[in-house]
Order: structure tokens, then C-alpha cells, then sequence
């Protein structure tokens, strides 16, 4: 990092968009009976943007906004699968 006369990064080094992304995902066993009614889960979602907003002043003073996705779905189809590439000069470690 370049550094000016004043002290402070140079003018571009700290134009880069820089986000933090924290991902909660509850997840309601399969088999489950029960009703998850609109007005209970609405209801734990505002006290939980309000707890992480009361926090976020004092863990991320850096930060002037957070965003919100609310998602609710029935995950019929929900599959992560992880595909190993071939090695090649640019994706493998170099020994020593």
C-alpha cells in the first residue's frame, strides 16, 4: 500500500468495493409436523436483524450499512457437489 505525505493510503487503494458476507441458514428437520406460521418466523427475523444491528456498531465501526435477504423456500432440490479440475502451471502448488 502507498502511503501519501498526509499519512493516508493513496487515492484508489481504498476505492475497492469490500463487503463481509456472514450466511445463517436454519434449517427445519425433514419428517417435522408442525406449522411454521408467517407470523412467528416474521417475528424471529426482526428480533435477529435487531440484535446483529445493535451489534454491528460496536464489531463493525467501519461499516455504514448492512443488507438483509430474507429467502423462505421448500428445498425440494438442494445439492452441493464439489468438481476437482485438472492440474495445470497456474492451479498447482509449486514444491519447494
Amino acid at each position: 500500500m502507498s502511503i501519501n505525505q498526509g499519512g493516508k493510503p493513496m487515492a484508489g487503494e481504498t476505492d475497492a468495493p469490500r463487503v463481509l458476507r456472514l450466511t445463517f441458514e436454519f434449517h427445519v428437520p425433514r419428517g417435522l409436523r408442525t406449522n411454521i406460521r408467517n407470523e412467528r418466523r416474521d417475528a424471529a427475523i426482526t428480533s435477529l436483524i435487531g440484535t446483529v444491528q445493535s451489534l454491528a456498531h460496536r464489531l463493525f465501526p467501519w461499516a455504514d450499512s448492512m443488507t438483509v435477504r430474507r429467502e423462505w423456500s421448500y428445498a425440494w432440490v438442494d445439492e452441493t457437489e464439489r468438481i476437482e479440475l485438472p492440474e495445470n502451471d497456474l492451479n498447482t502448488r509449486k514444491p519447494r
